[in-house]
């Protein structure tokens, strides 16, 4: 019996084209935009079906890793060139080195978590276990 040919999944992934906003994120080992992790806080807010591009920056003398939750994105450019192979598929977090800037295309579709809708925060992988 012949098997039926697979299929992949396919999420579109947003180009930054009729960008409603557009936010700065600056990381640093002490939080996002001199402001440390409180869950009981909300720093942004966006409206669902929209689209912005956020430019992500980490400059403190180490890496960040920078997580979307309920979102998957495009990375646009890195350091104000377009990006490597490795970041140009869909996207929920990204690996930024010291220095590095990257400005990502962010498009709010799905259902977000009902407590904490969009949350966006860095991943310190030492933090993770």
């Amino acid at each position: 019996m012949d098997q039926p040919a697979a299929t992949l999944w396919y999420h579109p992934r947003p180009h930054g084209a009729g960008a409603v906003r557009g936010r700065f994120f600056d990381l640093k080992r002490t939080g996002i935009n001199g402001r440390a992790m409180d869950t009981g806080r909300v720093d942004e807010t966006v409206a669902r079906g929209t689209t912005e591009v956020w430019t992500v920056r980490g400059t403190d003398g180490m890496p960040h890793t920078f997580h979307v939750h309920d979102v998957r994105f495009r990375v646009l450019g890195v350091d104000g060139s377009a990006p490597p192979p490795a970041p140009r598929g869909p996207k929920d977090t990204v690996f930024l080195p010291n220095g590095t800037t990257m400005r990502l295309a962010l498009r709010f579709d799905g259902p977000a978590d009902p407590g904490t809708p969009y949350m966006y925060h860095r991943h310190l992988l030492r933090h993770e276990d």
